[in-house]
This record gives structure tokens, sequence and C-alpha cells, in this order.
């Protein structure tokens, strides 16, 4: 029997009760000897002395191999998360109808993941996913308003956005999950991509996601030296998108994009 003060800090902590109903299946908490253990799918993975000043590292522990998120972690991501992105908009340029890029491909980002057949809260961390994607431009902005020659650091340091949005990220344990989003969404489909040069499904889902509709609101909206000197339509935007398919983008999602955005846009290619 778990000490009556380890149940009441558990219960506090997850809102559920430490109860072992096989501890051969999943996560498993309980008392042995003079010992707290933590079983998972039967195997022991932790063993701690039961001393009430420890309690809260053994659930700090327990929280992380059982994928839990505590009351006060998700308050304390949503306060992160929300920094960030009031910052990323800020230094963003605004469209004709006040939103930033990083907004548009939020928006777009969450609508296709319901189209997609994904659940309103599957969606919702989509659009989160995507509101932090560039977060790592935030270093470039900040050497960008010292320099004087503002253009060339962005082209210097361009490729960085995504490792340092990682290094933002990682500040917190609760935002660790955006990490794989924020690093990878430059990567490509053949492996040429930036930073480490993934390939195909070694690419995280978001970021493969966010890959095709980054592309698609950049060319759209921005003269890009990367992409072409001119702004594309929504109707070449798609075209491109098509072409390069199986190169940069995952092949399946992009023609599920395509099909998304003519049947809800009602865009003509």
């Amino acid at each position: 029997m778990l000490p009556e003060e380890f149940i009441k800090m558990f219960k506090d902590t997850f809102n559920i009760e430490p109860i072992c109903e096989d501890k051969d299946d999943g996560m498993c908490i309980f008392k042995r000897d003079d010992e707290i253990v933590i079983k998972q799918n039967g195997r022991i993975i932790a063993q701690f002395e039961d001393n009430e000043e420890d309690y809260a590292t053994v659930l700090q522990y327990y929280a992380k191999k059982a994928g839990l998120i505590t009351p006060h972690a998700k308050e304390i991501e949503t306060l992160l998360r929300s920094l960030f992105v009031n910052i990323i908009i800020l230094t963003e340029v605004e469209d004709k109808n006040g939103f930033s890029h990083s907004q548009r491909v939020a928006k777009l980002a969450e609508d296709f993941a319901r189209c997609l057949g994904w659940s309103e809260e599957e969606a919702v961390e989509m659009r989160n996913h995507a509101l932090l994607h560039d977060v790592g431009k935030i270093a470039i902005e900040q050497l960008m308003l010292y320099s004087p020659t503002r253009l060339r650091v962005l082209e210097l340091h361009y490729q960085d956005h995504p490792t340092m949005g990682a290094i933002y990220l990682s500040i917190n344990e609760s935002l660790w999950k955006y990490i794989p989003t924020a690093r990878n969404h430059h990567e490509r489909w053949d492996g040429k991509g930036f930073p480490e040069g993934l390939k195909g499904e070694e690419i995280p889902l978001y970021a493969r996601i966010i890959a095709i509709i980054d592309y698609y609101d950049e060319v759209t909206n921005f003269v890009s030296a990367d992409w072409d000197s001119e702004i594309k339509t929504p109707s070449q935007a798609l075209n491109e998108i098509r072409m390069l398919s199986g190169k940069f983008f995952d092949p399946q999602l992009a023609d599920k994009f395509i099909d998304f955005m003519v049947n809800a846009y009602g865009i003509k290619i």
C-alpha cells in the first residue's frame, strides 16, 4: 500500500488514483518493502526509497514516463507559447487584413488538419505547432536590428533559424514537443534540406505538413530569392507544389493539400 501522503500528492497532481490494475500492463506504481517502485509494461524502470522529501521527484519521474502533463505544467506551456507567439507576430510583416505569415500558416494548417480527419484537439495542436515553426527567426531579427547590412545578415543566417528555434524552445520541457517542428520544417523529402538532411518519413509529420503550407504562404505573399522574383498566384503556387512533390514535399501530403485548397478555397489549377 502506498503511503497516504504520497497518494494525496498523486491525486492532487494528476487528478487520478494511483491504482495498479495490472502490474504487467502499462504504467504501475506501488510500494514494495521500503521502496516505491514504478513498472512499465511489467518491467521495473525505477525504484525510490520511501522518503516523503523525495515524493515530488517520484511524481515528476512518473509524469515523464507516463506522458502526463500536470495542470501547472499546462499553464506554463500556454504562457510560454503565448509569449513566443506574440513576439513572432510582432516581428513579422502584416498583410492587408492584419495577419502575419505565422498566423496565416497556422490557420491553413488547422483547417488542413480537419480536412485530414483529425479531431478538434489534434487540429488545435497542429495550429500551435504552426504558430511556433518560425520562432528561431527572432534571433535573426535581433541580429538585423543592430546591423548596418540587414539583408546580408538575413541571407547569411537564414539557415540558422530552425536550430535557433530549437534552442529557444528548449528553455522549458513543456515546449519540447514543438522542437521537432521548429527544427525540421525546412527538411526536404529527398534529404537535401536543412539543418539535418532528414529524408522521407524521417521528417516529423507536423514539419512535413508545415513545409508545404510555409512554402505556399511564402510564395503567394512575398518576393523570395529562394523561389522566384515575383509573387505567385494561388494557382501557380499549387502547381509548383505539385512539381516539387516527391522532391521537396511528402507526395501524399502534397496531393491532399492541393485537393484541400481546390475544394475549400475554390482555387483552380
